[in-house]
């Protein structure tokens, strides 16, 4: 997880299929760039150029330690790589970590929270960015201590919620965090678990004063706006939570 593989072909790519939404797959010229985005999946993949067609299976993510990161079919067997093709190949990988960066930055929107009014002596959450590609939403939060007890911060249960009145308010607030008294007037509703496919923090311990931020990864439940709850552990007596429609 959270490392790119290569494939590189002797001539340029036409076209690649991967079997599987849980490897990311791109190509440029003669490279093939993989990124898995769930563990312990396996899948197969083919790739053709002008006058080839190549077929691969690709394993789940692994040790490091133990990883191949570039496949180079133009060596031929039992060749070792020449310095001048390590130097392509390393290049060849900042591009597509590039690439992938560069699109993500692309897709992004911000979330607006600023009808969110932080607590003064428990966890607050803000809903800050989404990035959309294809049915996929990556969103981005930061959680802020302002109590005097050390929090241990859990990955999010995420939840969408569908409210009964059949009027169209939920769409006029796409793009915002819904504050708990919006949540309120919606009224009763539908709630879903959402599946979540990777989520990720930069520290699970988070000391008062602090602040951290988080990444969670699901399918789009719905290609319209739609409520969704973000659940973590609660702190101490008080829930934690944010809505937002995304």
């Amino acid at each position: 997880m959270n490392h790119l593989s290569l494939i590189e072909l002797p001539e340029p790519i036409t076209r690649a299929a991967v079997g599987s939404d849980d490897i990311r797959i791109e190509w440029h010229g003669n490279t093939v760039a993989l990124k898995p985005i769930r563990q312990g999946q396996s899948t197969n993949l083919f790739v053709w150029t002008e006058h080839t067609q190549s077929t691969y299976e690709i394993l789940p993510p692994g040790d490091v330690k133990g990883a191949s990161f570039v496949i180079d079919e133009s060596n031929g067997f039992g060749s070792a790589p020449t310095e001048s093709q390590v130097k392509v190949s390393e290049t060849d990988i900042q591009k597509a970590a590039d690439t992938l960066i560069a699109q993500a930055m692309l897709q992004s929107s911000l979330v607006d929270s600023r009808e969110i009014k932080d607590a003064k002596k428990h966890i607050n959450v803000r809903i800050t960015e989404v990035v959309r590609d294809k049915d996929t939403l990556y969103v981005r939060y930061t959680l802020s201590n302002p109590s005097r007890h050390a929090y241990r911060v859990s990955d999010p249960a995420v939840f969408t919620f569908s409210p009964n009145d059949v009027r169209d308010v939920v769409g006029s607030l796409k793009g915002i965090q819904i504050p708990q008294q919006k949540m309120d007037a919606l009224g009763s509703g539908t709630t879903s678990t959402v599946i979540v496919r990777e989520a990720h923090i930069a520290s699970r311990d988070l000391n008062p004063g602090q602040t951290v931020d988080g990444v969670v990864c699901f399918k789009e439940a719905d290609a319209k706006p739609i409520v969704y709850r973000f659940v973590f552990g609660n702190d101490e007596s008080h829930p934690v939570s944010a809505a937002a429609v995304l």
